[in-house]
């Protein structure tokens, strides 16, 4: 009964439900606190900082990022970073499963960096803060592992929804890049979540005063003429460059970071000084910091006309570089949005220069910046369709739309072709987790070698008759067996073919020793499958001994191909 209860479509979109109106909450309420940090660093802090106006704003990042660095470190270590590839990796690895104290640290850390100056996005916490409390409701009702990777799913599509009001985006990311399947038992509840996310968000907003629109209000801009189509492909070339500079930016400065000799928590806040000298610099030449937290105000100041070229073309490499300290140190937030900023400005500078040349054939820059936004994101993620309907919901403008496809799969083709990662699966893949474009996990990847052998091995002395052997064999339906001598000193191994070539009249005389084989394969417990299989791909081998990695002969467990194919079965299953 409990069982039908649990797979019952009502019971399950009803949880879909409850998760898409918690994450509206958590989304408006987060919101919130992102500008209370603000101004409890920049009005309340900044005042008592006063005397050394306007050198102080090097200081308040560098505090923010210490905080930052005590709570990651001391409380849920995988709240560090842009949180995605978390939850990717929850999704792919452990049934979905995340730590419910992972939400409240996450909206914490991430308010803190963000409110204190930190380059970074507010979507990749809410989107790591909604999938775990999927994950807590499905584990409180102990849910199966597929339900919970799909409600974690759900939390993940409805944090986007609700934070962006772009529910249509936030499913679409979550297919994209979190659940990577389209199944309707796992696509209705996850639009049901973004849904009800985003209605949650609006009655919040509403009532709080706040108007819940697009968040830039734009001109609808086309194209001027046929001809500028090919202005749009050149930009989507532009933007898969600038892509691929973020990526190798953001995990070359985390490389850098995890080669520095200093306690994990400091770490941050040698980021944030950084990033408040790049600030305090562009505040110094041109009046604004600029590349301090979210950016939308920055975004909304250029397509408003308000930012000088210059400053725009700077602000392209000034954000990579703020935001890969930012999150490269340890830091909380996202990746989304300062892949949309990067992405408006560089579409406003190469808007400016064209039209400036082509001035009768090309549009003004703000439809450029609209475009280069969706296809730096679209390049940098490989989520086209996201990216395309992002970009439609956040301003409302339809009429660009060819323009948007045309660049975003010019941006994404030119990313993949230099690049093997994305944005989100660089890190996954240094932790040997590899995701295919393909909406697939390679599962042997995810499998090592001590997930699926057997520790109780039987094992036959070398000295032993063969006569004695096929008895243990007809005992035992084993079809191999280990040949060890005192101490579980490992010396070959004795397979049911190798006794078969002998003849009858031969087994009172001829020992195991005779015919065993002692050109072994072995691998070791931490071993993932995947690479086994490769080192073996040109041998005929079934039987597989394990031996400790410290004392190479010594035999700790085995394992057969049989049980390779129902390890890989059952992940596929889960």
């Amino acid at each position: 009964m409990k069982t039908r209860i649990k797979s019952n479509i009502v019971f399950y979109n009803t949880l879909a439900i409850i998760t898409g109106m918690f994450c509206g909450i958590i989304a408006v309420a987060f919101r919130y606190l992102i500008s209370g940090f603000q101004y409890l660093f920049f009005n309340e802090l900044g005042s008592f900082l006063d005397f050394c106006y306007p050198y102080y704003i090097i200081i308040i990042p560098a505090i923010g990022g210490i905080l930052v660095g005590l709570l990651t470190h001391y409380f849920a270590k995988e709240t560090k970073g842009h949180g995605v590839p978390e939850v990717m990796t929850a999704v792919t690895l452990h049934g979905g499963k995340i730590r419910p104290i992972v939400a409240g640290v996450k909206a914490i850390a991430s308010a803190i960096c963000i409110g204190s100056g930190g380059s970074a996005g507010k979507e990749g916490p809410i989107i790591q803060i909604g999938s775990t409390v999927g994950s807590t409701i499905a584990q409180k009702l102990k849910l199966t592992p597929y339900q919970t990777k799909v409600l974690v799913t759900c939390g993940a599509a409805g944090g986007i929804a609700a934070i962006f009001n772009t529910p249509i985006a936030g499913v679409l990311f979550a297919l994209e890049l979190i659940l990577r399947e389209v199944k309707l038992k796992s696509l209705t509840p996850i639009i049901i979540s973004a849904v009800f996310a985003t209605i949650t968000a609006k009655v919040l907003l509403n009532y709080l005063g706040v108007e819940a629109t697009y968040i830039f209000f734009l001109p609808q801009y086309t194209l001027k003429t046929p001809l500028e189509i090919i202005f749009y492909l050149l930009l989507g070339l532009v933007a898969g460059v600038v892509a691929i500079i973020f990526t190798k930016s953001l995990y070359g400065i985390e490389d850098i970071f995890e080669k520095i000799k200093a306690p994990e928590f400091v770490k941050p806040a040698i980021g944030g000084l950084f990033v408040g000298i790049i600030g305090l610099i562009l505040f110094l030449s041109s009046g604004n910091p600029y590349v301090f937290g979210i950016g939308f105000e920055t975004m909304d100041m250029l397509f408003g006309g308000q930012i000088v070229f210059a400053v725009i073309f700077a602000l392209i490499f000034l954000k990579i570089i703020a935001t890969s300290l930012t999150l490269g140190s340890g830091g909380s937030g996202g990746v989304f949005t300062p892949a949309l900023f990067i992405g408006s400005m560089t579409g406003g500078a190469f808007g400016t220069v064209i039209h400036k040349i082509f001035p009768t054939i090309t549009a003004t820059y703000e439809g450029y910046a609209i475009v280069g936004m969706a296809a730096v994101f679209a390049g940098g993620s490989n989520a086209i369709l996201t990216a395309i309907v992002l970009v439609f919901e956040m301003t409302g403008n339809y009429m660009i739309i060819l323009p948007v496809m045309l660049a975003c799969v010019i941006s994404t083709s030119f990313y993949k072709f230099y690049m093997e990662d994305t944005i989100y699966t660089v890190k996954l893949r240094h932790r040997g987790i590899i995701i295919e474009q393909e909406m697939d996990v390679n599962q042997m990847k995810t499998i090592t070698v001590q997930d699926i052998m057997n520790t109780e091995v039987e094992t036959v002395n070398e000295y032993l008759s063969l006569k004695k052997l096929s008895e243990k064999i007809i005992k035992t339906g084993h079809m191999a067996f280990p040949v060890v001598r005192a101490g579980n000193y490992l010396v070959g191994i004795v397979t049911h073919s190798d006794f078969d070539k002998i003849g009858e009249n031969e087994h009172e005389t001829l020992r195991v020793k005779d015919v065993m084989t002692t050109e072994l394969f072995t691998a070791q417990p931490d071993e993932r499958i995947e690479d086994v299989l490769i080192k073996t791909e040109n041998e005929e081998l079934s039987h597989f001994p394990v031996v400790n990695p410290n004392k190479p002969q010594e035999i700790v467990g085995f394992f057969t191909k049989g049980d390779i194919i129902r390890a890989y079965t059952k992940k596929r299953a889960n």
